[in-house]
């Protein structure tokens, strides 16, 4: 099975960004006939746009690369989409934005894998550590600062890669757990914090997240990595965070935008 990337080569080493776009996101349809998640548009902008939105002040501070990792499948995988190529659909919903450099990779058989094998296509091509961010989560640059730095600042030189949750026993979405330390020990379908959607994988990992995500690409959501490898837990102010699977959350986001900015407060509870 092929992948097709339209990738020209990696920057200077600095943490990149990857947006993991390629899934279906049928629980939202009709909405998302023809496109995935990550270009549903939210109260008029797609979510793309928004985390783009919230990057831009990331790169302007030089904590993440100005080159864009974004992996695709469902509405990108033919080679031709109704009258227009795949180049033609990817200029006109990824490449529009002169503040990033972007680097395409579209798995043509998407519907046969979990996001483990998005998350593997993305950190395949890059050459530090990597924030992750999954196609469904409207949030703020603030917010993601907040996760970003404290990975830099703690986190990193600990040997130790980063989860976003909001705090808060749930059982509706999948969730994780930690220790006293704060250290990952479960996720999935359990009774825990819900995962945000946004984390950062050291780099120092990739070889085990690359054997994980490799064994368990056909069955599996990638974030079952971070309990295997250290990874440290960052509480995330869910006033700043919209996460969008079904109708009521495409409804609930609406009506939070915009996005309350930061008021001063902690982020980490």
């Amino acid at each position: 099975m092929g992948v097709w990337s339209g990738a020209t080569g990696v920057s200077d080493v600095l943490m990149k960004a990857i947006m993991l776009g390629a899934g279906q996101g049928s629980r939202l349809r009709p909405r998302t006939d023809g496109n995935p998640k990550l270009f549903l548009e939210v109260d008029g902008k797609t979510i793309f746009e928004r985390q783009l939105d919230a990057l831009a002040p990331l790169v302007e501070q030089g904590l993440v690369d100005e080159r864009i990792v974004v992996v695709l499948g469902y509405g990108f995988a033919e080679d031709s989409i109704g009258d227009r190529s795949r180049s033609e659909k990817i200029d006109e919903y990824v490449r529009i934005d002169d503040r990033f450099e972007f680097e395409i990779i579209v798995l043509p058989y998407w519907s046969a894998v979990e996001n483990a094998a998005s998350a593997l296509a993305g950190i395949n091509v890059v050459d530090d550590d990597a924030l992750l961010l999954c196609g469904d989560v409207i949030t703020t640059d603030e917010l993601l600062s907040s996760v970003v730095e404290r990975f830099h600042d703690d986190h990193r030189s600990e040997g130790y890669s980063t989860v976003a949750a909001i705090e808060g026993v749930q059982d509706e979405m999948t969730a994780i757990d930690w220790d006293d330390s704060r250290t990952v020990t479960d996720y999935g379908a359990i009774e825990g914090h819900q995962e945000a959607g946004i984390f950062v994988l050291n780099r120092d990992h990739f070889d085990t997240a690359g054997r994980l995500l490799c064994e368990n690409a056909v069955e599996e959501w990638f974030p079952i990595v971070f309990p295997e490898v250290p990874s440290k837990a960052v509480t995330v102010d869910p006033r700043r965070h919209a996460e969008i699977n079904t109708e009521e959350h495409f409804r609930e986001a609406e009506r939070k935008l915009p996005l309350e900015p930061a008021d001063g407060s902690e982020i980490e509870l």
